[in-house]
């Protein structure tokens, strides 16, 4: 690494520590040039308008699993979350009408914390206990509509917003770069942003340093389902209806998303600018094989070797002790 590029990027001491920061941009450029070859109309500006809208829901599901991953944790829950939220406002808007979306973001929130709070409380681990609450939105969302289809009723203001677009631009798009803003803020220059990334650097250091680990994680895991809440709504402003798994596809994307942009599975590294490249990333991967032709088994598998590799190059060993 030369002296010029040391003077201007301190935190980067090594061409290894350079290639980490610089490889998801990379990745993400070469991804998005391998698709240009393989179908240069998506460069035009009525394709990209239609993949920006088409992404929105799996690139709000990916900002919000990033703050419980910040903390060393994982959400598994977000895209049955997303399904199952999706559902219960098809079944509240005969009775609530537009008001139906508000109350079932609340509630996300309230789950999402009770989730974190249970986390801490009771000494789960993360995926135990989100992988449980995903079977439990899943049969809930199954139950509550027959497994079947709801059609969305008429006149939900939030949602034709949502499904709408300003100067050409989807309103969906337009929600996730504001939720993206708005969190980036809140973790630069809030405390909870500053105790988000304490505590996944290391939890006993934080907690000696006076950090309230139930509210952060409560607070990381209420965010993650709020996000994930909204993500379904995104998906029901597109179809205009609702299903029990809507959205089960967005898991392994949404992980890949947050993993590929270089927030570390280990926690306190990382942030939502980073898992935004990340979720880019994703999202060329499904718009290239989809182009090719390649099934969707050929996807997963491409999403879990890119999960594999990311979660070993950035995973921080110095915060195990024992591999289990």
């Amino acid at each position: 690494m030369t002296p010029a590029l040391a003077r201007m990027f301190p935190s980067i001491r090594s061409a290894g520590d350079l290639l980490r920061a610089c490889g998801p941009a990379i990745v993400l450029v070469l991804v998005c040039a391998a698709v240009i070859c393989i179908a240069p109309g998506i460069l035009k500006w009525r394709a990209i308008n239609a993949l920006l809208f088409d992404a929105a829901p799996l690139l709000i599901l990916v900002i919000g699993s990033t703050l419980p991953v910040l903390l060393g944790c994982i959400d598994l829950s977000a895209a049955a979350m997303a399904s199952f939220s999706a559902v219960v406002v098809t079944l509240l808007v005969p009775e609530f009408g537009s008001a139906a979306v508000p109350l079932v973001l609340l509630g996300a929130a309230g789950i999402g914390a009770a989730q974190g709070w249970l986390i801490g409380r009771l000494q789960i681990p993360s995926f135990v206990m989100t992988l449980g609450t995903l079977g439990l939105f899943s049969g809930l969302a199954l139950y509550l509509s027959n497994a079947s289809s709801v059609a969305l009723g008429a006149g939900v203001a939030p949602l034709d917003f949502l499904g709408g677009r300003t100067h050409g631009v989807p309103n969906a798009f337009l929600a996730v770069v504001a939720v993206w803003i708005f969190l980036s803020l809140l973790l630069r220059f809030t405390r909870l942003g500053r105790d988000i990334y304490a505590f996944g650097a290391s939890e006993l250091a934080a907690y000696m340093s006076g950090v309230r680990r139930g509210l952060i994680r409560s607070c990381a895991f209420a965010i993650s389902s709020v996000c994930a809440a909204l993500g379904g709504m995104m998906l029901l402003s597109q179809t205009l209806y609702s299903a029990p798994t809507m959205a089960s596809n967005l898991l392994l994307p949404a992980l890949v998303g947050v993993v590929a942009g270089g927030t570390a599975i280990s926690g306190g590294v990382g942030g939502l600018s980073a898992s935004l490249i990340g979720g880019l990333t994703a999202v060329m991967v499904r718009v290239g094989a989809t182009i090719a032709g390649l099934p969707g088994a050929a996807q997963d598998v491409a999403f879990g070797i890119i999960i594999l590799v990311a979660v070993a190059v950035t995973t921080d060993r110095t915060k195990i002790g024992i591999v289990k």
